[in-house]
């Protein structure tokens, strides 16, 4: 008797780590599943996320939209179109039971053709932002699947098929132990701008340890700090100068190792930093990226402070003096950080597993 031929799902997710990540945690769950075959699409800028993704088979169908200068813009309608056609190829070939969205510009292909040919199609938003990627294929969808309830922006008609699966989490960082302690010296302090970084930290963060330092010589930390390529050098000596020991990378592929060993975030708002932090219980200091779509990201910050789990500044009224108090204030009472720290994991969730199932009931 020949084996059973497995159903094929087919993810999509680009741009950034903030649509690719949540992907890939559900594609984890989903490939626990030896009756399903997970394949995963994405594109150029994300494509050096797919290592040691054994059981998830990957493919690149690119779409970048780059509205600056005329050139570029008159490039766009070629771009979408030949992005169509690599997705049109693509969902033939696999002739996928399901496709799930998870929103931004790279989707956009794969979900187009497959409504176009009547597939089932799910759109998962993992901001407190519903986006207008999404918000274009919610008609269709079967299952609008939401990270946070009182998401913003959500059509009020499409009630009957949304489910709140809460965040998506890789298995790495699900596997962490939750937080338990902050009070231990040096005060471990990690600091990144998401998979794209951030510009500002560069010059913010070390300027307000400085500061820091300054008026409170007697304060241990320790800074381990994504930096774009070329601020490394400049980030490390300011690091050095201030003679406290530091760790310094243009992105960090164990971030997971990071977290276990940190007290306290400055990060943006991305809705996967966010979900991670929350499943071990570790606060954050957020500036959220003034140019995300919609402000998804101060909607995001805004949310955690509200619940009293993090605190968050805009990047356009922070100064390097108002975050060295900021700073000061909750390493001299890490009390503080162990209160935020237990209210997040009041918000912790298993969004891939409640969707993973929700998919499964839907194929069969």
């Amino acid at each position: 008797m020949p084996p059973k031929k497995r159903k094929i799902i087919l993810l999509t997710a680009g741009g950034t780590g903030g649509h690719f990540f949540p992907a890939i945690a559900l594609a984890e769950e989903l490939a626990k599943n030896l009756e399903l075959e997970v394949h995963i699409s994405t594109d150029n800028r994300c494509k050096k996320y797919l290592t040691n993704y054994i059981n998830i088979k990957s493919h690149i169908v690119d779409l970048y939209i780059n509205l600056r200068g005329i050139i570029n813009k008159l490039k766009i309608p070629f771009s979408i179109y030949l992005s169509l056609i690599k997705a049109f190829i693509l969902i033939k070939k696999l002739k996928p039971k399901l496709i799930i969205g998870f929103g931004g510009y790279p989707s956009f292909p794969l979900m187009f053709i497959g409504q176009l040919l009547s597939i089932p199609t799910i759109v998962y938003e993992q901001n407190s932002f519903f986006g207008k990627s999404n918000k274009f294929f919610a008609k269709k969808a079967i299952l609008i699947a939401l990270a946070y309830k009182s998401t913003q922006n959500l059509p009020t008609n499409y009630s009957d098929k949304i489910l709140i699966t809460g965040d998506f989490v890789r298995d790495k960082i699900k596997n962490l132990p939750e937080k338990s302690s902050f009070s231990n010296k040096p005060f471990n302090l990690l600091v990144f701008g998401g998979s794209q970084g951030a510009k500002i930290f560069s010059s913010l963060v070390p300027e307000a340890i400085k500061i820091l330092l300054t008026k409170y010589p007697e304060t241990e930390i320790r800074i381990v700090q994504q930096v774009l390529e070329n601020d490394k050098e400049r980030v490390k000596k300011a690091y050095d100068n201030l003679k406290i020991q530091s760790t310094i990378s243009d992105f960090f592929h164990d971030i997971y190792k990071q977290y276990e060993n940190s007290h306290l975030v400055i990060a943006r708002a991305g809705a996967t930093t966010i979900a991670e932090l929350t499943q071990i219980g570790l606060p954050a200091i957020f500036i959220p990226l003034p140019s995300s779509a919609d402000d998804h990201q101060y909607y995001n910050a805004k949310s955690l402070q509200d619940s009293n789990c993090s605190w968050y500044y805009r990047q356009e009224e922070v100064t390097a003096e108002v975050l060295a108090n900021k700073l000061h204030s909750l390493i001299d009472t890490p009390s503080i950080i162990k209160e935020a720290s237990l209210n997040l994991l009041k918000r912790k969730t298993d969004g891939t597993k409640h969707l993973a199932n929700t998919v499964l009931k839907i194929i069969t």
